[in-house]
Formats: structure tokens, C-alpha cells, sequence
């Protein structure tokens, strides 16, 4: 193994480490590089939970013959939190991955799979594209001894299915990052692991590269020609004037045509950084138009509901004044009538819906589609976002068939994408749909008593003069109502990143 240099820019594959913030990025890219963490590490590492890594750093890595730019990224690849500073620093990291992306070195804690992972893996399709996930490798950290000793046990006894779909999504690449302080760099464990991590880098065939990567080193290679024309001229007339006006003159023109050359250089090169932004700020707002024409699209219009008759029917045969079961109290089934359809149709593209799987009382299985954001009750009579649903832990309250309402663990939410849906509201606020216990309310304050205060107008409203609304176009009220809501949402974050800026 070659020295490992630190630089700034190196004409190699790339090698990303991605992850949220503490989740051993740059202790594995130390480790790696063989830099000590007490000493001169490479690559800083903090002992507290904020991020220390806030810059994008690089530095040369060998393989053998092959030597690659190594890339510690400050957890950037975040949908969630997403700002003007982090996107600049996304375009930093691309400028850096101009000659391919060799391997994408995905750190995660030993846990399970939770949604800041989920974030991290859209923000790296988002900005790297979907392919980007064939060069993946999934690395977990802050295993314990034995974990660590025995990855088979690890895998077979620590996974949940989560975690096995994700692995097996990209090509079952998967290795251990030993714990430094159990298992130091001259530990025979310590470095079987990290040789099973570069085995693992070796087998993926080619780079990884798309058309923003190809652009950005095209420019890259014709700033370089550029720059090193420019300075051949600089040495040319340097020379000329050495031998006319002396070593004094030429020397100063020399200095002052180099600040000018270096100065055109580094337009070029922001002109570059510039280009890259705004390819990704014109991908979010395209993304941020998809979102916004899928909000309130509820429920998918095949999931099943009870009318007070007994009759169970699809929700696309829902009608206005239909009553459907919304609850059940004390072993008693409540019916609400359906006073509003929001919006129902077909989509032009197809929507992406959560998949609630459960195990019924009588340890049947039972599903549940709905939008990520649309809201459930858990045990506690509390709402809960779909896509918040943490499986083997979270409880829903799913009806038996001695009509009482039983708390059951959720099994899995996965994804899924349909172009049907259906938007409706009950008097109660509530129904009953594939036997679980839903809100009628979908990407709006987590609060079931205030939804229904603000619903209170319509709901007035309908007794007199009943809706007729049924079509596509999202009813005015409850697009008014999203309206302000979002605007709010903005608000709050344009003031809280003031007050932050103000401390």
C-alpha cells in the first residue's frame, strides 16, 4: 500500500462515503487511509452528536495498482435538509467525482433502517441518479465484539426484513467497519474486515458516471488545457522579455499576466460550480411540482371499507352520504357519513404510496395503501404519518372479529407507486379502512381535534347544501386550506434558520 496523500483534486474514480451525521464516515475513511483519529487523522472525527465534517474532504487512496479520490461527505445527501449551504456543498462533491464514481460506501449504524437512511438514499438518486445505486456498498458501523467477530450471526440474528431487501437491492455488498478501540489497525480481525471492504470495491466492474459528471469533467479538462496554455505563453514572453528588458521587467509582467490568467480561471471554474447548482435546483423544483400535484391523494382507491349495512365496498364506489364505519367504542361499531370527496381519479403518473403489512388477531395478514404522509392512529389514539411507522415497534389499531379495536405491531411499510386514488372526509374525521383504524387527514398539523376545528365550516356547510364534488381537481376549500398550510411550514423555516443565523 502506497503513501495515502490528502488533495484537493485528483484525476481518479471516486470512492463516496455517505451517511447521516455520527454514523462513522470519517472513522471509516481514516481507517481506510490508515490515519490515526488521535494523532493526524485525515479525515476529523467529533466525539459529540453535531457534525464536525461540514466540508466535503479528499485525499488519494491506492488499490493495488489503481488509485482513486476517497470523499468525505458532511451527510449531505439529506431530502430532509436540504438548504442553500448544503447544495452548494453537493456541488463541491460532484466537481470532485468528475472521473466516475468507483464505489458508493453507504455508513449506517447497526440499528434498524430508519427514515433518515430512507432520506439519504432518495438525496443520492435524486442528485446521482437511480443507477447510482448499482456502485453501492452498505457499510455498518458501531457493531459490537461480537457482531463484529461473526458477520453470519450478525446477519442472521440482527437483520429485519428491511434491512435484507435493502442489502439484496444493492447486489448483497455489505461489510463491517470494526470499532478502532475493540479492534485496532494491527488486529488480524480488524483487517479482515477492511479487506473484505476493498474486495468488495475491486468487483464492481467500471464507474459509475452520467451526463452532469461527463460535463463537468469536460469543462474541468478544457479549464486544465486552458491554464497550462496560458501559463506556456506566460514562460514564452517571459523569456522574450527576459532577454530585451531585463529580469526585473519580465518578472513583473509575468506576476501581473498570472493574476490575470488565474483570475479568468476561476470565473471558469465558478461558472462550472454555478452550472451544477442549477442542473440540481431545476431537478428539485421539477420534483417539488411532481409533490405538489400528489398531495391529499389519500387512499388507494381499491382499499376496502364497511357501510353500516354490512356491505363491504371499494372506495371507488364511495358516494356522498354513504355511512361507513369510522370507529369502534367500547365494543360498539361507529358509523359516520362521508360528507366531502376531496378529489378522485386516475393519475397521468403514478403516486408513491406507503404499504402497511400487519398480522390481524386471528394472525391473518393484512395490508393498508395509503400516501406517506396521510395520517394512522397508534395505540395510544395518537396520530402518526405512514411513512413514520417504525416496524416491530410502532402499534395500529386494527379491528377483530369480536368488533373491538386491537393493538397489533406493524410488520413492514414498504413502497409502492398507483395511479388511483381517492380523497374523503367523514363527519367523525375517521374511518376504517382494511380493518385499520385511520385519520381522514393527510399531510397537515399532527393534531386530530384541531383538523376536525378547522374542517368545522365545511362540515356546516355540507348539512345545508350537500357536495357534489367528485372529480380530479382538488376541492377549492381543502386546497385553500393546504395553501396556508404550506405557506406556514415555510414560514416557520425561514424564521428558524433567522433565529439559528442570529445566534
Amino acid at each position: 500500500m502506497a503513501n495515502n496523500t490528502p488533495l484537493l483534486d485528483i484525476n481518479a474514480p471516486a470512492i463516496l462515503l455517505v451517511g447521516k451525521t455520527g454514523a462513522g464516515k470519517s472513522t471509516l475513511g481514516n481507517l481506510l487511509l490508515k490515519t490515526s483519529e488521535d494523532e493526524n487523522p485525515t479525515f476529523l472525527v467529533s466525539d459529540s452528536f453535531s457534525s464536525v465534517t461540514k466540508k466535503s474532504g479528499s485525499a488519494a487512496y491506492k488499490i493495488g495498482d489503481n488509485i482513486y479520490n476517497i470523499i468525505d461527505t458532511p451527510g449531505i445527501f439529506d431530502t430532509d435538509d436540504l438548504d442553500a449551504d448544503i447544495l452548494d456543498e453537493i456541488a463541491r462533491t460532484i466537481q470532485k467525482c468528475t472521473y466516475g464514481i468507483k464505489a458508493i460506501l453507504f455508513v449506517f449504524e447497526a440499528k434498524r433502517f430508519t427514515s433518515e437512511q430512507k432520506n439519504t438514499i432518495n438525496g443520492i438518486k435524486m442528485f446521482l441518479g437511480e443507477e447510482s445505486l448499482q456502485y453501492m456498498i452498505s457499510v455498518f458501523s458501531h457493531c459490537n465484539k461480537k457482531q463484529t467477530k461473526d458477520p453470519e450471526y450478525f446477519k442472521n440474528s440482527c437483520w429485519n426484513e428491511q434491512i435484507k431487501t435493502f442489502i439484496e437491492s444493492v447486489g448483497d455488498r455489505w461489510t463491517i467497519s470494526p470499532d478502532p478501540e475493540d479492534f485496532p489497525p494491527d488486529n488480524l480481525l480488524h483487517k479482515q474486515r477492511l479487506k473484505e471492504l476493498k474486495k468488495h470495491i475491486v468487483s464492481i466492474k467500471g464507474v459509475y458516471t452520467n451526463d452532469l459528471l461527463e460535463k463537468a469533467r469536460k469543462k474541468q479538462e478544457e479549464n486544465a488545457r486552458i491554464a497550462k496554455e496560458a501559463e506556456e505563453k506566460r514562460q514564452r514572453e517571459y523569456d522574450e522579455r527576459k532577454r530585451k528588458e531585463g529580469e526585473d521587467k519580465a518578472k513583473k509582467y509575468y506576476e501581473k499576466q498570472k493574476k490575470e490568467d488565474e483570475r479568468r480561471i476561476k470565473e471558469e471554474k465558478d461558472k462550472e460550480f454555478t452550472s451544477i447548482k442549477n442542473e440540481f435546483l431545476g431537478t428539485i423544483e421539477n420534483l417539488n411540482n411532481t409533490i405538489s400535484g400528489l398531495r391529499n391523494r389519500c387512499f388507494w382507491l381499491k382499499t376496502q371499507v364497511m357501510l353500516e349495512s354490512g356491505r363491504i365496498i371499494q372506495m371507488s364506489e364511495l358516494q356522498i352520504g354513504d355511512k361507513v364505519l369510522s370507529n369502534i367504542r367500547n365494543d360498539v361499531a361507529e358509523f359516520s357519513s362521508v360528507y366531502l370527496i376531496a378529489h378522485t381519479g386516475k393519475l397521468d403518473n403514478k403516486a408513491k404510496f406507503a404499504k402497511i403489512n400487519f398480522t390481524r388477531p386471528d394472525r391473518s395478514k393484512g395490508q393498508l395503501l395509503l400516501t406517506t404522509t396521510h395520517y394512522v392512529f397508534d395505540e395510544n389514539l395518537s396520530v402518526i404519518f405512514a411513512k413514520n411507522l417504525r416496524p416491530g415497534e410502532t402499534k395500529i389499531l386494527v379491528s377483530d372479529d369480536n368488533n373491538k379495536l386491537v393493538p397489533v405491531v406493524v410488520d413492514d411499510v414498504t413502497s409502492e407507486y398507483h395511479d388511483e386514488y381517492i380523497s374523503f372526509y367523514t363527519r367523525a374525521g375517521s374511518v376504517i379502512a382494511n380493518g385499520v383504524l385511520c385519520s381522514c387527514y393527510d399531510h397537515c398539523p399532527p393534531s386530530q381535534t384541531l383538523m376536525d376545528l378547522v374542517f368545522l365550516p365545511v362540515r356546516w356547510w355540507t348539512r345545508v347544501m350537500p357536495s357534489t364534488h367528485r372529480e380530479e381537481r382538488l376541492h377549492p376549500y381543502v386546497q385553500f386550506l393546504e395553501t396556508a398550510y404550506l405557506l406556514f411550514i415555510n414560514a416557520m423555516k425561514k424564521s428558524k434558520r433567522f433565529i439559528e443565523n442570529q445566534v
